[in-house]
C-alpha cells in the first residue's frame, strides 16, 4: 500500500509540475507579447508624429497658398498685409500642435484696422486659419469735396491711413471734412469724440428723414451738415446742439417753398434763418419773422407729439453700427 501510494502521489506532482510549467510559460508569453505592442506602439505613434502633415509648409505659407492659409473676416484689411505681417513672424519648425500663434496674433493686431485676431489650428494637413475682427469705419476723412479719401476715422478713435482705401462698395461711411491739423498739431481722436459725432448725424437724420451727405468740422465754432437736399449751418457744438437739431422738421417745410435757399441757419436755440441764394450776410432776407414763428409753433407741436428724444437717439446709434462705404 505504501509503495502504491507514493508512486500516485509522485504521478501527482509531476502532473503538478507541468501545469506550472505551462501558466509561467504563458505568463511570460504573455509579457513578452505585451512588450511587442508597446513597441510597435511607440513606433508607430513616432511614425505619425513625425509625419510631414503636421508641419507647415514655409514656403507655401509665405507664398499665402490657400492649403495651408486662409483668412477670413478681413473687409476693409488688404490680405496683403495680413500675409506681410505673417512673413515678418518667425514660426518656429515643429508640430501644429505645438505651434504657438501669441506672436503672430500679436504682429497681425498692430495693423490699424485690426480690433483682434484669432489663428486656428488643423491638421492633415497643418493649416492656419486667421480669423479677423476689424474696427467699423465711421467717418472718411477729406480736407474738402473735390478730394479723394486719405483716411478713415473708425467708431473707436482710431485713423486708419489711406493705404486701406478705398473701402469695398459694401462699406459706408460719412464723409467728415477736417485738415486733420488744429493748432499746429495733428488733430487726436477718441471714441467719445466720435460718438459725439455720430450721435449728431443720427439726430438730424431721424428728425429730418434724410441721410447726411457730409459733415464739416473745418472750423469747430462754424460746423456745417449737409443733408440729402439742404446745407445745414450749426454753429457750435454745445449743450443746446440736439434741441437745434429738432428744429429741422419744421424748418424743412417752409424751406421747400423756396428754391434758392443756400443753407438754413441753425445756430440759434430760439430761431433760425433761410440764408437765400444771393442774399449778403449781413442782411436778414431769410424770412425771419416767419421762420421764428413756424419755430414756435413747431416746438409746441414737437412737445405734443413727438417722442423721438435724445435717448432714442442714443439708442438706435448703439443699436446700428454704421456701415461704412467707398
Amino acid at each position: 500500500m505504501g509503495l502504491l501510494y507514493q508512486k500516485r502521489r509522485l504521478k501527482v506532482n509531476k502532473i503538478r509540475r507541468k501545469i506550472n510549467a505551462t501558466r509561467t510559460n504563458l505568463q511570460r508569453f504573455r509579457v513578452l507579447l505585451s512588450l511587442i505592442m508597446i513597441g510597435f506602439i511607440i513606433y508607430f505613434g513616432l511614425k505619425i508624429v513625425k509625419l510631414g502633415s503636421w508641419y507647415i509648409d514655409a514656403d507655401k505659407l509665405n507664398a499665402a497658398d490657400p492649403s495651408v492659409l486662409k483668412i477670413q473676416g478681413n473687409i476693409i484689411t488688404p490680405d496683403y498685409k495680413i500675409i506681410d505681417a505673417i512673413r515678418q513672424t518667425q514660426l518656429p519648425c515643429t508640430q501644429i500642435f505645438r505651434l504657438e500663434t501669441d506672436e503672430l496674433e500679436r504682429n497681425i493686431s498692430q495693423l490699424q484696422s485690426v480690433k483682434k485676431v484669432y489663428i486656428r489650428r488643423y491638421w492633415h494637413p497643418a493649416r492656419l486659419i486667421v480669423m479677423i475682427d476689424e474696427r467699423v469705419p465711421a467717418f472718411l476723412l477729406v480736407p474738402n469735396l473735390e478730394s479723394e479719401p486719405r483716411s478713415a476715422l473708425t467708431t473707436d478713435g482710431v485713423i486708419i491711413d489711406h493705404d486701406y482705401l478705398p473701402f469695398k462698395s459694401s462699406i459706408k461711411a460719412k464723409k467728415l471734412l477736417t485738415y486733420g491739423i488744429r493748432d499746429g498739431v495733428d488733430e487726436t481722436w477718441d471714441k467719445k469724440k466720435v460718438e459725439e459725432l455720430l450721435k449728431l448725424v443720427k439726430a438730424f437724420e431721424i428728425y429730418s428723414n434724410q441721410e447726411v451727405q457730409y459733415v464739416d468740422i473745418r472750423n469747430q465754432k462754424d460746423i456745417y451738415i449737409m443733408l440729402k437736399e439742404y446745407l445745414i449751418r450749426l454753429g457750435e457744438i454745445n449743450d443746446s446742439t440736439f434741441e437745434r437739431a429738432k428744429l429741422i422738421a419744421s424748418i424743412l417745410p417752409e424751406a421747400k417753398k423756396h428754391k434758392n435757399v443756400k443753407y438754413i441757419d441753425l445756430r440759434w436755440e430760439d430761431s433760425y434763418y433761410l440764408r437765400l441764394e444771393g442774399a449778403k450776410e449781413n442782411k436778414k432776407t431769410q424770412k425771419e419773422t416767419k421762420a421764428k414763428q413756424n419755430s414756435e409753433n413747431s416746438n409746441k407741436k414737437q412737445e405734443n407729439n413727438t417722442n423721438i428724444t435724445e435717448e432714442n437717439i442714443n439708442n438706435q446709434t448703439n443699436e446700428n453700427a454704421p456701415e461704412v462705404q467707398n
